[in-house]
């Protein structure tokens, strides 16, 4: 059955505030009139000059408002994609509610409600990246052949078990219907891979716990990157920065002493899930 906008929209779970801002915009916005734009956000070859298109026929748009009222609208048309290969709605709303994950953190953080992600969100509308479970996973496709990035999305749960039971269902999900990345290899770029955390977490930390299952490739020790998922900014001084949890303060005691956290890159081991599969 087709999804409607309003439909859509309560669905995924957006704060007051920023569902009467969509309301607001959809009185007279015209998805149809800006279809050549919209459209180019499926082709990895557009997707660029799409998002620039759009972000000049909404400006100005200093909230990101007028944006997101119209990747809802392409969230639409990901659905009639999504009913044609199968995908049920359980799979669509999770993976959607990136949207209202954003846009409602940034109301209560500044008190205003905002959306600043579209450079991101193009992935889940083209069925490039999709939320099983407590993880996301995103095709990806170079020079080495096709490989799944996995992300965390802030609300995951990192349980053990909650992480395989994701792992598992995703190698399904994807044998259903993306057989070419049945077998493809696990990656994960993060600063919950970092080498340094082991030394700043206690042993039963389940940051831990899901880095050790992971092949160190590349640590990136002077990325500041880390700052902005630990502590919501990066351009707070170090001597600043909040102590609201026991990760914020031993981070920041660790920078203080001239420590490193930075980022980095890592490959899945296939023990974690194979016994799942």
């Amino acid at each position: 059955m087709p999804m409607t906008f309003e439909t859509l929209t309560e669905k995924l779970g957006f704060c007051e505030q920023a569902l009467q801002a969509i309301k607001d915009i959809d009185r007279t916005y015209d998805h149809e009139a800006l279809e050549n734009s919209w459209k180019k956000l499926y082709n990895a070859e557009s997707t660029e000059e799409g998002l620039s298109e759009l972000r000049a026929a909404f400006s100005p748009d200093k909230d990101g408002m007028k944006m997101l009222t119209c990747m809802l609208h392409c969230a639409l048309y990901t659905h009639a994609l999504y009913t044609k290969a199968g995908i049920g709605d359980e799979i669509y709303l999770a993976t959607m509610k990136f949207l209202p994950r954003f846009v409602n953190e940034s109301g209560k953080k500044d008190g205003h409600c905002s959306f600043t992600w579209d450079w991101w969100f193009y992935r889940q509308l083209a069925m490039r990246e999709f939320r099983i479970g407590e993880l996301e996973y995103e095709f990806v496709e170079d020079g080495e052949g096709k490989k799944i990035s996995v992300h965390i999305p802030a609300d995951a749960r990192l349980e053990r078990p909650l992480l395989r039971d994701s792992l598992a269902d995703a190698r399904a999900f994807f044998g259903k219907h993306f057989p070419a990345y049945k077998d493809a290899d696990f990656y994960c770029d993060s600063w919950l891979l970092s080498p340094a955390l082991p030394a700043l977490l206690p042993e039963s930390s389940r940051i831990l716990g899901f880095q050790r299952e992971f092949e160190i490739l590349k640590w990136e020790e002077d990325s500041e990157a880390f700052k902005d998922w630990i502590y919501g900014s990066r351009d707070v001084p170090t001597e600043k920065l909040p102590e609201n949890t026991s990760l914020q303060r031993a981070v920041k005691a660790h920078l203080l002493k001239g420590g490193k956290v930075g980022w980095a890159l890592g490959r899945m081991k296939r023990s974690f899930f194979e016994d799942k599969i």
